[in-house]
């Protein structure tokens, strides 16, 4: 793991800003949602201020990234704020991470794709819970097919299992990047 080139392309991206450890609007979308009790499962975590924002709420937090720093961080700002007792941090590659099926109340990403990470954490959303999921979406004059990172606006719609009902599903445009989000129930039953 110590040479992946993933963890290595991060660790170098995170020793060159300092954190800012902001939530991700889709802590305060799933918030809003009615989310209901249970633990959060955020995947490709980075330094994240959702776990932190989930965790001050009094979830349990499963925190799970490839870079060693950003986890560091992240483990670092959650002592200083008194919530590591809520918040696991996992050092893995996310797309070989199996969660537990049918266990969180929330699982998300942001500005990840990884087909077979969106397929696990679908897998990991109990009943009645949530997935919230932002990917890098092509861009014009790319041939409009998934890549390795990014996906058509409307594919993370078009993945969900079933019994997921979409609530959200946005496309997001900025200087830097374009991106799709959706947010989505599980059936209670």
């Amino acid at each position: 793991m110590r040479q992946h080139p993933d963890r290595v392309r991060w660790n170098t991206r995170y020793q060159q800003s300092p954190p800012d450890f902001e939530p991700h609007p889709l802590v305060g979308a799933a918030l809003a949602a009615e989310l209901p009790d249970g633990p959060v499962l955020e995947l490709a975590c980075g330094r994240s201020g959702s776990a932190l924002a989930l965790a001050a709420e009094g979830r349990q937090v499963v925190a799970v990234d490839i870079s060693d720093l950003a986890l560091s961080q992240l483990a670092g700002e959650a002592r200083r704020r008194g919530l590591n007792d809520r918040i696991k941090i996992v050092l893995t590659d996310v797309s070989s991470y199996q969660p537990e099926a049918n266990t969180f109340a929330l699982v998300m990403a942001a500005f990840f794709w990884d087909a077979t990470a969106f397929r696990a954490g679908c897998g990991a959303v109990q009943p009645g819970g949530l997935i919230g999921w932002e990917a890098l979406a092509t861009t014009p004059g790319h041939d409009g097919r998934a890549s390795r990172s990014r996906v058509p606006h409307g594919e993370l719609s078009a993945r969900l299992p079933a019994w997921f009902e979409v609530l959200i599903e946005e496309h997001h445009t900025t200087d830097q990047r374009q991106s799709t989000m959706v947010l989505a129930r599980r059936s209670r039953i």
